[in-house]
């Protein structure tokens, strides 16, 4: 059976002196290295996620701001080619304006010639059949 005596005292009054020693030489130091290891690591993990963080928010902006541009980009090419368009309207109007009066003057000039023409065809016939007539009756040519 198991005895009881001042040898089995004596072994477990070293051994929790001897787990005082430990503890105080041996497990504290390295508890000590590993929490600052841990600390150190978790100050990193949290840099790195805020660093993560911020770049997810400046590639965030960078694409709003780059959308903006883009719709900006188009308005304003929207409005170039509509004054473009306005500007060609209002040039090919001009031009059909242009070419009604030109067109009408013209047809002006024509009908004045036309009816020159006609007074002076008009005039030499009659004059050219007087004077048929005339030389049919008399037998004289009055030119």
């Amino acid at each position: 059976m198991i005895e009881f005596n001042a040898t089995l005292l004596v072994a477990m009054l070293s051994f929790v002196v001897f787990m005082f020693i430990m503890n105080a030489i041996f497990y504290r130091p390295i508890l000590s290295i590993i929490k600052k290891r841990e600390d150190y690591i978790n100050s990193n993990y949290n840099d790195a996620k805020n660093i993560a963080q911020n770049a997810q928010e400046i590639t965030d902006e960078y694409n709003e701001k780059l959308e903006l541009s883009k719709n900006e980009a188009r308005k304003q090419t929207a409005l170039k080619i509509e004054q473009v368009q306005k500007d060609e309207f209002a040039k090919i109007q001009k031009a059909k304006d242009e070419s009604k009066i030109e067109i009408q003057s013209k047809k002006e000039a024509l009908e004045q010639d036309k009816n020159e023409l006609k007074e002076k065809v008009d005039s030499e016939v009659v004059k050219s059949l007087a004077s048929d007539i005339t030389y049919k009756i008399t037998g004289k040519y009055y030119g």
